[in-house]
């Protein structure tokens, strides 16, 4: 064999070596991260629905931690579906859903559990409310020059 051909055969295999050590690193890397990331909230979700269980779109949804205060808040969609993610685990909360016509509905004492979807339905019932007569005055003014 001729000392070209050794050289070339040589430098080949280290370059095969770099490469296969960078792929083994960028493996490392990224599958390193899925394996160490670590969930640390839950999230409610639900639905808001009408007495007639027809979707309210545009519900206000409020859970707030007792302990802290915190307030998290959304809005429901079209569907009446609604999801709050990345609560703080623990307890208690209380979630407030409202609409206007409608009766508030609350419910109480949730404590959420590492990685839990809590599930929390609201049913509104309507909230009718009869106006009382308005009067209305208007005059004019004479202004002296």
């Amino acid at each position: 064999m001729s000392p070209l051909f050794l050289c070339t055969r040589i430098k080949t295999k280290q370059v095969n070596m770099r490469r296969c050590t960078l792929l083994l690193l960028l493996a490392v890397l990224c599958l390193g991260t899925a394996v160490f990331s670590q969930e640390t909230t839950s999230e409610i979700q639900g639905t808001v629905t009408d007495n007639n269980n027809a979707p309210l779109s545009g519900a206000t949804v409020i859970a707030l931690h007792t302990p802290s205060g915190t307030r998290y808040a959304t809005t429901s969609r079209r569907d009446g579906r609604f999801n709050l993610p990345n609560l703080r685990v623990g307890g208690p909360y209380t979630v407030t859903v409202t609409y206007v016509g409608y009766k508030q509905s609350q419910q109480e004492n949730i404590n959420l559990l590492l990685g839990q979807e809590f599930k929390a339905d609201f049913s509104l019932t309507n909230d009718s409310k009869e106006l009382k007569e308005i009067v209305v005055a208007a005059g004019t003014k004479k202004q002296s020059v």
